[in-house]
């Protein structure tokens, strides 16, 4: 009878007896067990998801109310933008209305090609502004190993952007200036190493950098094609070659173009170039090569 258990029903019918081996028991047990762990398994998960619940009805809450007050934002900036442009519409009336009283009317725009047509220069004025502009190589072989323009750095590995050309050069390669200027600088600087920065008429400045030597002085008068220095290495370089900038009022411009620009094609560099006020520039060179008017006795 160990194997075995009894169980007793006591009921309005009487008494009922059932008799049932152990292993019986053991199942029940288990099942109890089973129904137990689940109960709090799932009581367990329902709280965690009602949780998970309630912080996503947060989050989804409050990202309404981001929403609602950049949208509130967005109306009002379009609202400010709308009355600045009516401002300014009024404001350009009122110009246009003040150039008419006095009599400023401006002249209709002209498309850039018809103005360039335009720009016809005499010989003298060719050979001026070839004289005094940046134009040529500064080298007497001219080879391009970096370009002008963003670019990843071939020494630190950063994209940066370059402001120049660089031009191949063995150590010892005779530099020489582009145009007529006054020597700004003549030293060491930076990454530049030794270096030449030559002012020239008109609001344009060459950069000569990584020289091994240099033949000039600041404040030295140079004219086109004088020896300046010899290219070299120094600076932050991964090898010899000649740094080369052209820069127009300290923009720098595309060295290349002024590296190409011929004098039978001198009207090239107006259209490649447009950053350079070239109207204005011209009508200062007639300025200058204008004849001195003499003096009244």
């Amino acid at each position: 009878m160990r194997d075995k258990f009894t169980i007793t029903i006591h009921d309005v019918n009487g008494v009922k007896q059932y008799t049932l081996k152990q292993i019986v028991k053991k199942y029940i047990l288990y099942f109890i067990g089973f129904i137990i762990l689940f109960f709090i398994v799932s009581t367990s998960v329902i709280y965690l998801l009602s949780k998970e619940v309630r912080e996503l009805s947060q989050k989804k809450e409050e990202l309404l109310k981001q929403n609602v007050r950049l949208l509130k934002e967005r109306i009002a900036l379009k609202q400010s933008i709308n009355e600045k442009t009516t401002e300014l519409r009024e404001l350009s009336e009122k110009v246009k209305n003040i150039e008419e009283m006095i009599g400023l009317i401006p002249e209709e725009k002209k498309d850039f090609s018809e103005r360039v047509k335009e720009l016809s220069l005499t010989t003298g004025q060719i050979y001026h502004m070839f004289k005094n502009i940046p134009n040529g190589s500064p080298l007497k072989s001219t080879i391009i190993t970096s370009r002008f323009g963003y670019r990843k750095h071939p020494v630190n590995g950063q994209r940066d952007f370059h402001p120049g050309v660089d031009l191949r050069a063995k150590i010892g390669t005779p530099v020489f200036s582009t145009a007529n200027g006054i020597v700004e600088y003549a030293g060491k600087k930076g990454a530049y190493g030794k270096m030449v920065i030559i002012q020239h008429n008109y609001g344009f400045k060459t950069i000569y950098g990584h020289l091994s030597k240099i033949k000039v002085k600041t404040g030295d008068f140079v004219e086109k094609g004088q020896l300046i220095g010899f290219s070299g290495n120094t600076g932050l370089i991964n090898g010899p070659h000649l740094h080369y900038e052209v820069r127009y009022l300290q923009r720098p411009l595309n060295p290349v173009n002024f590296i190409r620009w011929k004098k039978l094609s001198y009207k090239e560099i107006f259209k490649k170039e447009r950053r350079v006020r070239w109207e204005s520039l011209i009508k200062g060179i007639t300025l200058n090569l204008q004849p001195l008017i003499p003096e009244q006795q």
